[in-house]
């Protein structure tokens, strides 16, 4: 095992997390060029190779000056931050998390391997293909976990997953979803990479970009497209890419509206507990007043005899001893 391989095993989901929240909390107190100044260097310089490589930066026809063209640009402002391109990653990665999730869920290794879809290849390649989706929801699923843990580090909150309706009915379907996907993921990866400060964050997205490549190009073949039908790949605005899978997005999750529901439920019970609390109280409180005026009269009735029966007997025999002489 070589020593980039011992280094790549050892560096975990958290520790991969911790160093790209470092490096982005070191470049939001680093001084230098401003967000925009950033911004606009990589526009013209992004703008300038896509335009080399026939992406999505386009020329005018005719001799007019060369502009991007703003759609093709992702919406990232200089009021925007890192925290903001992770989350637009991690809206991505939650889609295609659950689309795996759900499609493996749905369709067992013997679907796959008895599917119309796969007819051409033969057993040993369809098992693969069944083979290449687990992978590939396996990595979804640990690109989600490192961008949340990038977020929470910087204070920030997750994109959560939200409910999905991708209508796969067949192996087929999924197969068909599994190469559109992965495509917009590379599209969006390239089109959103300008907009990182971060060095590390670059580093991460960049290693993402290249297995969504890698996922889109195995979906591309089995759908019977090449594997890499450019030299350059197109990039896609975030707008563009938000366009694109709002057709899967039904909206929040279930759990999320349940978990609402529960922290609405146990405010209100805190709320009815304190009530009760304070009705307790001033119940005490009023049965402490009614049994200190019960007491009082009876003080006074006392007095009242004591004195009655003194002074009766007092003047009694004061008068009587009189009368006597």
């Amino acid at each position: 095992m070589t020593d980039i391989d011992t280094t790549m095993k050892m560096d975990t989901t958290q520790e991969r997390a911790e160093r790209i929240a470092d490096s982005i909390r070191s470049q939001i107190t680093d001084e230098g060029d401003s967000r925009r100044g950033f911004l606009a260097k990589s526009a013209v310089a992004g703008g300038a190779l896509l335009a080399l490589s026939g992406g999505t930066a386009v020329a005018e026809e005719d001799d007019e000056e060369e502009e991007m063209d703003d759609s093709e640009v992702a919406s990232f402002t200089d009021r925007g931050t890192d925290v903001d391109v992770l989350n637009y990653a991690l809206t991505l990665e939650n889609l295609e998390d659950a689309f795996y999730r759900e499609a493996l869920e749905e369709f067992d290794e013997e679907a796959f391997v008895d599917s119309d879809a796969l007819s051409e290849f033969d057993e040993e390649a369809r098992q693969e293909v069944y083979d290449a989706v687990v992978v590939a929801g396996e990595h979804e699923s640990s690109h989600v976990d490192v961008l949340t843990q990038v977020v929470e580090l910087l204070g920030g909150d997750p994109a959560m997953e939200m409910e999905y309706d991708f209508g796969f009915e067949s192996v087929g379907d999924v197969l068909e979803l599994a190469q559109v996907i992965e495509n917009i993921g590379v599209a969006a990866y390239a089109g959103a990479a300008p907009y990182i400060e971060s060095p590390d964050l670059v580093s991460a997205a960049v290693s993402i970009h290249s297995v969504e490549a890698r996922h889109a190009a195995v979906f591309n073949y089995v759908n019977g497209e090449a594997p890499f039908p450019d030299a350059f790949d197109a990039a896609l605005s975030q707008q563009e890419v938000l366009d694109a899978v709002d057709e899967f997005i039904v909206g929040p999750a279930e759990e999320d509206e349940e978990d609402e529901e529960e922290e609405e439920e146990e405010e209100n019970g805190e709320e009815d507990e304190e009530e009760e609390e304070e009705e307790e109280e001033e119940e005490n409180g009023e049965n402490g007043e009614e049994e200190n005026g019960e007491e009082t009269p009876d003080d006074d009735s006392e007095d009242g005899n004591g004195n009655g029966n003194g002074n009766g007997n007092g003047n009694g025999n004061g008068n009587g001893t009189e009368d006597d002489d």
